[in-house]
């Protein structure tokens, strides 16, 4: 347990440098390092602090509410790790070396520390400390919302996005932030709302960097064309516009 940790960030370390040398990645590899970077990290978790809880029921509940949190914090968890890589290619842009790790090893990672996190609240929580009780309310409604946003997202798998993804969308710079539509639409869900806020608080964020830049934009232009689209659709849009940027950078160099 003492080195899991660190091998399991060393491997998705190495997963994530294999879809950044390789031009033409696909789908499934963005969906195998989201699901090994979640379940790994419960994983570890887990193995760490099972025996510290003080009964049967407790632990129990340990491992039932962190597959719960892993389900409902996925599509929450892709988008914030991707912002990450953002700052990742962001500040590594700089180094007077040209080097292959801008951006997936740093998405994985990040993702690996943020489900980590979310397992150590539930963790203390069920140590009997209030606050992250409430912390978890707080975090976990909204969070609910983006990941329910209409009934076809009532599903038990986070994500489905395991087949190629053809054809991928054209590449374009960002130009307006277009996620108050959202906002002004009655034909959206509280959930689409919620997605359409957290894009529109979002967008302000992302650094000036060429694959941010290109996700930005993609997603600008497929947001612009479906405003009522649902967690499910959106992730498809986020691991297609993910894969574009890539492919469209490789292309150039």
């Amino acid at each position: 347990m003492k080195y899991l940790p660190i091998s399991l960030v060393f491997l998705l370390a190495v997963f994530g440098l294999s879809i950044e040398i390789n031009p033409n990645s696909q789908a499934w590899q963005l969906f195998s390092g989201f699901h090994l970077a979640g379940l790994s990290a419960i994983t570890c978790v887990t193995l760490w602090g099972y025996k510290q809880l003080p009964s049967n029921v407790k632990r129990f509940s340990f491992i039932a509410l962190q597959l719960m949190a892993f389900r409902i914090a996925y599509f929450p968890v892709v988008v914030f790790s991707a912002t990450v890589a953002c700052y990742s290619e962001f500040l590594l842009q700089y180094l007077p070396l040209d080097l292959p790790i801008k951006i997936f090893p740093a998405l994985f990672v990040s993702a690996a520390l943020l489900f980590a996190v979310i397992s150590y609240v539930l963790f203390l929580a069920l140590k009997g400390k209030m606050m992250f009780f409430v912390l978890i309310i707080i975090l976990g409604f909204p969070a609910i919302l983006i990941s329910f946003a209409d009934f076809k997202d009532v599903t038990i798998l986070p994500d489905n996005n395991w087949a190629d993804i053809n054809p991928l969308p054209m590449v374009t710079q960002p130009k307006a932030n277009p996620y108050s539509l959202a906002d002004y639409s009655s034909h959206s869900s509280i959930g689409q709302k919620m997605i359409g806020l957290a894009g529109k608080l979002l967008y302000e964020f992302i650094p000036k960097a060429p694959w941010a830049q290109a996700v930005q934009g993609t997603l600008e232009q497929e947001f612009t064309s479906n405003p009522y689209a649902n967690s499910h659709d959106q992730l498809t849009y986020h691991y297609s516009a993910f894969l574009a940027a890539h492919e469209a950078l490789k292309a150039d160099y």
